[in-house]
């Protein structure tokens, strides 16, 4: 047991949710502390909310660890086919709180002079909700590569990045549907009806289109570049995400080579 969760990134991968943890900790003191200047209730209480959902994301990834390590494989096959789809409609949670920026802009009152910028108290605000944001794209990078892992395990490397590829294109789908069409990952069980007939009468229109495939476009480069980011720092001698293990040929590789029946 202790030697299949080296293999899957313990407890380093402990240590880094712990220190996600902290920075969360420390995102939300910010969120409840910030006020406008005429005072006030704090303008960006959602971003509690928004952060938790984004943590459900890497909360699941850790199910779906556990549940690799299963020795009944019928079991262990519904009960990852299941965790692992509710995984993924919560995951653009995570990269969601990205597009929590343009609060900032919408709440903070301009001043006269349109030099809004010069003052500090713009930045605290627009930095509490970029450090919110950069929160939310470090969830989703280490629960996604979790989660890559188990797959490229299973099914191989070419497999695994298109696998992680393709759940980078649908989540910047799902962000579009959360930010402009104001649904939630929820929807999909509650209005899938009413979610599928809005999305086909939107899509029509040849100008929505083309507006969800530039905002996609570049929720897709951006979550795309953190991921690979992580994933080639993963690669890294000594990283804390990926464990490396001696290959076939006693080279040192990044990627654990898969044993029979194993996930």
């Amino acid at each position: 047991m202790q030697q299949q969760l080296r293999q899957l990134g313990y407890p380093a991968k402990l240590f880094l949710y712990a220190v996600m943890f902290v920075a969360t900790v420390i995102g939300m003191k910010y969120v409840a502390d910030t006020r406008l200047p005429g005072g006030g209730r704090p303008p960006y209480l959602f971003l509690v909310w928004n952060t938790f959902l984004a943590w459900i994301p890497a909360g699941l990834a850790i199910g779906l660890d556990l549940i690799s390590l299963m020795r009944a494989r019928l079991l262990k096959g519904i009960l990852f086919l299941a965790v692992g789809l509710v995984w993924f409609f919560f995951y653009p949670n995570a990269a969601y709180l990205v597009t929590d920026l343009l609060h900032p802009f919408a709440r903070y009152p301009i001043s006269s002079t349109g030099r809004f910028w010069s003052e500090m108290l713009f930045w605290d605000h627009l930095y509490t909700v970029l450090f919110v944001a950069l929160l939310g794209l470090a969830l989703g990078s280490v629960s996604l590569a979790s989660v890559h892992r188990l797959v490229r395990n299973a099914f191989g490397r070419i497999t695994g990045w298109i696998f992680a590829l393709a759940v980078l294109a649908f989540s910047s789908f799902g962000i579009y549907l959360g930010r402009f069409f104001r649904f939630n990952s929820w929807d999909l069980v509650r209005h899938p009806g009413r979610l599928l007939k809005d999305i086909a009468v939107y899509f029509t229109n040849m100008d929505n289109l083309s507006h969800a495939i530039h905002f996609c476009k570049w929720m897709f480069m951006i979550t795309c570049f953190c991921y690979v980011l992580l994933y080639l720092f993963g690669s890294m001698r000594g990283n804390p995400v990926l464990i490396k293990k001696e290959n076939e040929h006693g080279e040192t590789s990044a990627f654990p080579a898969r044993k029979p029946g194993s996930i």
